[in-house]
């Protein structure tokens, strides 16, 4: 029954957090920094949580809490260096990210924490880690996109980023997004794919076709590494079907592009 109430709260807290729409993003057009802050946060508040009914002057609360707090920071350090394979910071977020597994292992064993809640919390810790590595070959950890317009035409320049800036401040949209997808969701994405309104998976989607032209679903997955290979399948489905994106070619010699 704790163990119950405890996944309860976590998922109280999670939409709590998803919830909040917060239109400040310190890291431009890098989207994989941008998500890996989100997943931090969501980590944090969940350690933060699950270790509130131990005592005050434990030692490994005080340590594990610190260190919840200090991935927000680190992340955050990483903006501009998603890419940098020898950046300092991102080493060090990954050792911070291993040091936090270990103490939550410890809170398990000590009895603190139950063995199901320090499962999650290890497996996103670990997940976490994973996507930095898997985002340094990903063409959306970068904060600066270039177009060929923009090198191609100076007298256009100004226009160009005149335009951006009305898009930028007309377009407020915000869309969740969901680690798990049920029959239901299935449904309510299509809906609302045919309504026009693509999902920040589709989105992302596109923003890949857009920068790498015709692309086979591994090369999307290759560049998308928090989306399973089966998702991005069932998103460009969608996408075929508003016509924001034509399929070329057929079963495994498929390639996508942007229609």
């Amino acid at each position: 029954m704790d163990e119950l109430k405890d996944a309860q709260k976590t998922n109280n807290v999670s939409r709590f957090v998803d919830g909040q729409i917060v239109r400040t993003n310190p890291f431009g057009d890098n989207r994989a920094g941008e998500r890996a802050y989100r997943r931090a946060e969501r980590i944090a508040a969940a350690i933060h949580l699950l270790t509130n009914h131990i005592a005050r002057d434990e030692p490994v609360r005080l340590k594990v809490r610190s260190g919840g707090a200090d991935l927000l920071g680190k992340v955050l350090q990483l903006r501009d260096e998603m890419r940098a394979t020898q950046s300092v910071n991102l080493h060090g977020l990954q050792s911070l990210i291993r040091e936090l597994i270990s103490l939550v292992r410890i809170l398990a064993v000590s009895g603190f924490v139950s063995m199901q809640n320090a499962n999650i919390m290890i497996e996103a810790l670990d997940e976490l880690g994973t996507y930095l590595t898997a985002s340094q070959r990903s063409i959306l950890a970068e904060s600066v996109s270039l177009s060929r317009e923009e090198l191609m035409d100076i007298r256009s320049t100004y226009a160009q980023h005149a335009n951006r800036a009305i898009k930028d401040v007309k377009d407020t949209t915000t869309v969740k997004d969901a680690d798990t997808t049920s029959d239901k969701e299935k449904v309510s994405v299509n809906a609302r794919q045919t309504e026009g309104q693509i999902t920040l998976r589709g989105q992302s989607i596109m923003d890949v076709l857009r920068s790498g032209g015709s692309l086979g679903i591994r090369d999307i997955s290759s560049n998308l590494p928090e989306y399973s290979e089966k998702m991005i399948q069932r998103e460009l489905a969608g996408l075929i079907t508003v016509g924001k994106v034509r399929k070329l070619g057929l079963k495994r010699w498929s390639k996508y592009a942007i229609a």
